[in-house]
């Protein structure tokens, strides 16, 4: 067996265990960065699961095709360049002497020609992915396609709501949006991801109908009455972008921001089956993407994840033809 040749004067060789920590790393990298890329672009049927639209939304700024923006596909490329420079600063001698082992041995060559399949499928099926993706106006078009007929309907009577105001202060009762279909959600004004984009879809929608000259309210329940009092309302009406809650749009009051005594609200929150659970420490809510759609009589039909889409066709079917 012919002997290794000496390592240069001076240098140090990693160890075997340094070799082994780095390979394991390398190979965690490579298991990270295709999860990674699996989760922006593994396609779903339909409309995406809550859970999953709000990751996409939150990593790669989806649109409702269920593609990245420039953003995020710089973010799915960029992320796994940064982690490999962290790992060959931290161990690139022990990466290198691995990889050098591994050209070096049948099944060391065996293992990187799997590897270097599994990275070319992928590259593969980003490229069929990216090009068979339906743009983002055209998935609007086939929304009520993708929602199946059989989306299950609530049809449950609303509960009462007593001791909640508004943000101009005033006393809130469901009488208020009777007569008309209207979307009922809930957020809080420290939440800096799920709150504000369910709350944007909602108003989306709103929008949508709007423009086709019918009406459709808003109704926000907060679900942090701790930290989200009626004093607050008023700005926390604004950060929303919610009608009624900027300078001069006063007479227009079609979005309702609700808080009030933490009884109350807990209260509200429990009779309409709101889950949800404070995390003592920091005070923030953990609570789903949730939208409940009421048809004119009031009763709740649909109970909806933030997809603006989703939400849409729903209250299409429950409004009726315009």
């Amino acid at each position: 067996m012919r002997a290794k040749p000496p390592a240069p004067e001076g240098t140090q060789l990693p160890s075997p265990t340094a070799v082994r920590g780095a390979m394991i790393g390398l190979f965690g990298l490579l298991a990270i960065t295709i999860a990674w890329w699996a989760l922006a672009l593994w396609p779903v049927g339909g409309v995406p699961p809550a859970w999953l639209e709000r990751a996409r939304a939150v990593c790669f700024n989806t649109g409702p095709s269920g593609l990245p923006d420039a953003s995020g596909w710089l973010l799915l490329v960029g992320q796994p360049i940064g982690m490999l420079a962290v790992l060959m600063v931290i161990a690139g001698d022990a990466v290198r002497a691995g990889l050098g082992r591994a050209f070096a041995s049948p099944a060391g060559l065996l293992g990187i020609a799997g590897v270097v399949g599994v990275l070319l499928a992928g590259v593969v099926l980003a490229a069929v992915r990216v090009v068979g993706a339906p743009r983002d106006a055209e998935w609007l078009e086939t929304a009520s396609e993708r929602v199946p007929a059989s989306y299950p309907r609530l049809d449950r009577p609303l509960p009462k709501v007593m001791g909640l105001v508004d943000q101009h202060g005033q006393a809130f009762d469901w009488s208020r949006v009777a007569g008309r279909p209207a979307l009922l959600t809930f957020g809080f004004g420290h939440c800096a991801t799920v709150c504000p984009m369910t709350v944007m879809n909602a108003r989306r929608v709103q929008d949508r109908f709007r423009a086709e000259g019918r009406e459709m309210d808003l109704v926000v329940i907060t679900l942090d009455p701790w930290r989200d009092t009626p004093a607050r309302l008023p700005a926390l009406a604004r950060q929303f972008h919610l009608s009624g809650g900027v300078e001069g749009d006063e007479d227009r009051v079609e979005s309702y921001l609700l808080s009030g005594a933490v009884e109350s609200v807990n209260a509200a929150l429990d009779a309409l089956q709101v889950a949800r659970e404070r995390v003592a420490d920091t005070g923030d809510i953990v609570h789903p993407a949730l939208v409940y759609l009421l048809d004119a009589t009031g009763t709740i039909i649909y109970a909806a994840s933030a997809h603006a889409d989703l939400i849409e066709e729903l209250a299409r079917r429950g409004a009726g033809p315009g």
